[in-house]
């Protein structure tokens, strides 16, 4: 009998705690057998990181479990690999069963192995575990305090990682390149410019600003940060530019709401024969769904063919979404038709498509499509079917819709859900029913939610109800100018000029801008 196929059928299987895996005999080959009977501990370790190299994470659990049943001793540079798969998989429970083995061997307080447990279990959302890790190490190193901020970054604790990078500074310890790369990100999440102009001079004195990374981190977080002339400087700058600089530069412009920009980029990079990435592709296909330029959108489209991505999961949503805001519906159906069976971003964008264009019981159909495929919805595809039923004017489907996204599907609405329920409602010019339905809201309503209310008020004339809740409205300091200007208009109609230029006097005292109208018309392509 085989060596492994023997090892497997063997009694010690039944005393095995780990999750026993399906191997595949051809990829654990008659060299492996050699070196676990030559018990050539540094061969096998090199070994198992060739397939950790290659991403084969499934692989490296297989070879762990069979060397574990051939009783083979693994050393503290085994571990990190097996660790590295776990969180990579997110498997937790094969995690904690490797943590018990490093227990038994008493690895636990090894540098090395404690910062990859801290690393696996924040990967696996565990970090109450990944903080016990941490407390218990004897020794740390820079990688202990970095593993831990990256874990609190995955997970959201953005404030808490920005915390513990400022203990590091109490306690004395120098940033390298690495940190670098994980602080910016952190400084643009927060909105954090003065930190991050503080550490942006803190890698020029320490000769850090150099590194291609460290240097597109930097202009990614000033980009984020809304400091575009910042950004660009350090991007004209880096003289020999990756792919990663680029859609550094892109992101920053997209969120800065210049689509236009991101397409002059993307032709920029083309004249210099920079190959497009995937993150690439993604943005300039929202960029010209921004912009509805069709013809721009059908040249990326041709690019993702070239560059076989067109099966990814993001490319086959955001191509329907594209072609859909181009009032190309047909183009978009012929997308959405084209993908077997399918998957939730495509279902949704297909759903928003057909809302957008009026067709709302036909996006109806494609939810019901989707349940019978057994695709579950996410919070994205209600807020899709909710502004669906919203533009087609179906407040019935929508109440239903809403009331089945918690009950049936376990999803906490989301502020955007209850602003498409009030825009639903205020529309339809069931006014009141908006009003007890934001008052009954177990959330405290924001400017998005009291917009959509004056947005229906305005729609259908019902000036006394807007202006009634004006006072609450304002109280609440929107940024946007939308609720001010639908104020505004609401004191103007009933001839009250003095409340008019009150609600303009706020505006210019919070510095709130109205979003100005605009019309995109594309000539020549």
């Amino acid at each position: 009998m085989p060596f492994f196929v023997a090892l497997i059928s063997s009694p010690l299987k039944t005393h095995f705690k780990f999750p026993i895996r399906l191997l595949n005999l051809s990829i654990i080959n008659r060299s492996l057998t050699s070196l676990v009977s030559e018990n050539n501990v540094r061969s096998l370790n090199s070994a198992i990181r060739e397939f950790s190299v290659s991403g084969l994470s499934e692989k490296v659990l297989d070879i762990y479990v069979t060397l574990r049943l051939s009783g083979f001793k693994p050393d503290n540079f085994t571990f990190p690999f097996v660790l590295k798969a776990c969180g990579h998989l997110n498997t937790l429970k094969d995690g904690q069963a490797v943590h018990t083995h490093i227990l038994k061997v008493g690895f636990e307080t090894d540098v090395y192995v404690a910062n990859s447990l801290i690393d696996m279990y924040a990967k696996c959302e565990c970090l109450e575990e990944a903080e016990n890790v941490f407390d218990k190490m004897p020794e740390r190193n820079l990688t202990s305090y970095y593993s831990l901020v990256s874990g609190y970054k995955r997970n959201g604790f953005v404030y808490e990682a920005l915390e513990l990078c400022d203990f590091m500074r109490i306690l004395g310890l120098k940033h390298d390149r690495v940190g670098l790369k994980i602080i910016f990100p952190l400084c643009a999440l927060s909105q954090c410019l003065k930190l991050g102009e503080s550490i942006h001079a803190y890698a020029i004195a320490s000769n850090l600003s150099s590194d291609l990374g460290v240097k597109t981190a930097i202009l990614d977080m000033y980009a984020k940060c809304g400091m575009l002339e910042a950004a660009r400087e350090i991007f004209d700058g880096i003289l020999v530019k990756d792919v990663v600089v680029w859609n550094a530069m892109m992101s920053g412009y997209l969120g800065t709401k210049k689509p236009e920009k991101v397409l002059q980029l993307l032709r920029e990079m083309c004249l210099e024969r920079v190959p497009l990435s995937l993150v690439t592709v993604l943005l300039v296909l929202q960029a010209c769904a921004d912009l509805a330029a069709l013809n721009q959108g059908k040249f990326t489209h041709g690019h993702i063919i070239k560059l076989g991505l067109e099966s990814n999961a993001k490319v086959e949503g955001l191509l329907i979404d594209m072609y859909s805001k181009c009032g190309s519906l047909n183009s978009a159906s012929k997308v959405f038709n084209s993908i077997s069976g399918g998957n939730v971003n495509s279902w949704s964008a297909m759903i928003s498509g057909l809302g957008m264009h009026g067709y709302g019981r036909a996006s109806l159909m494609v939810f019901f499509g989707m349940m019978k495929r057994n695709i579950e919805p996410d919070w994205v595809t209600f807020l899709c079917i909710l502004a669906s039923s919203s533009h087609c004017g179906l407040v019935k489907e929508g109440e239903k819709f809403f009331d089945y996204m918690s009950r049936g599907f376990g999803i906490e609405p989301r502020m955007e859900h209850y602003t498409c329920m009030v825009d639903l409602l205020g529309r339809a010019g069931h006014i009141e029913e908006a009003l007890r339905f934001i008052q009954g809201m177990p959330i405290e309503a924001d400017a998005s939610v009291w917009g959509a209310f004056l947005g229906g008020c305005k729609i259908h004339g019902k000036t006394d109800e807007g202006q009634s809740l004006e006072r609450e409205i304002v109280n609440l300091g929107p940024r946007t100018g939308d609720c001010y200007v639908l104020l505004s208009s609401f004191n103007a109609e009933k001839g009250n000029w003095d409340g008019v230029m009150k609600t303009r006097g706020l505006m210019r005292e919070r510095t709130v801008k109205k979003t100005p109208g605009c019309s995109l018309i594309q000539v020549n392509g």
